[in-house]
């Protein structure tokens, strides 16, 4: 079982010396993006990819400074979005993180796919942005590549992505015997919806569990608490995990 995880925009690059750090797998694919993208000014990069000047200056220098041979910190210790402020990987153990690189993925647009303890540099590339390498959408870059690589290493994923980052593996769902896709739901007059602030943050809290309970199985996650969130059988599948805010 591996459960698959969105990227942050934010990132707050953190090292542990006692870590192990690996090179990404499509590391070569990011290297082609970088090189389409380096080619584009700071006030180029603002349009394509819809930020302020400072945010583009940033992106320029990044990719200005991106090489192959580069090595950066973990993944799982760089980004700082809200779903990674409540998987708090800081505070978890070598120990821990060596088992979340076993049973966690964080989908990247930039990277493809990452292990926990992959190393990265920083970017800034979403799948919503204006950036068509080799005039095509980066969803068709990627293709079946994402989806394929998964099925190499497990038959079960647990899709803890927002819907930008799950298309990557939606579409080729067939190749992976068992996709669990978990919601995170709440009533409000009568229906039940997503908030994407309290999703992210239950993902990240789903993704810690999965991490410290040392997860391998999909049915134990229906012991998942947080917050007032619970599963619900009744309104769950054998591909949808339904989780739902009980309020006091």
């Amino acid at each position: 079982m591996i459960a698959v995880l969105s990227p942050a925009k934010q990132m707050l690059p953190a090292v542990r010396e006692s870590l192990p750090v690996s090179q990404p797998v499509f590391l070569q694919q990011a290297g082609i993006l970088q090189k389409e993208l380096s080619r584009f000014s700071p006030w180029e990069l603002e349009a394509l990819l819809k930020i302020n000047p400072e945010l583009a200056m940033k992106a320029y220098t990044n990719y200005q400074n991106f090489s192959l041979e580069n090595t950066g910190p973990p993944a799982i210790l760089s980004y700082h979005g809200l779903a990674y402020q409540h998987l708090h990987a800081q505070d978890l153990s070598d120990e821990s993180l060596l088992f979340a690189d076993r049973r966690l993925r964080i989908l990247s647009a930039f990277y493809g796919l990452l292990r926990p303890l992959d190393s990265l540099q920083p970017y800034r590339l979403e799948f919503l942005c204006r950036f068509k390498p080799d005039q095509k959408s980066l969803y068709a870059f990627w293709g079946d590549l994402v989806a394929r690589q998964l099925s190499q290493t497990t038959d079960t994923v647990i899709n803890l992505a927002s819907a930008e980052y799950a298309k990557l593996l939606l579409p080729y769902r067939y190749l992976i015997p068992r996709l669990i896709t978990c919601e995170f739901l709440l009533p409000r007059r009568g229906k039940l919806i997503a908030l994407a602030t309290e999703a992210k943050m239950a993902r990240g809290e789903m993704a810690r569990f999965i991490i410290q309970n040392k997860v391998s199985k999909p049915e134990l996650l229906r012991g998942f608490s947080w917050n007032g969130y619970l599963f619900q059988k009744n309104l769950s599948t054998e591909q949808r995990y339904v989780y739902v805010k009980c309020e006091p």
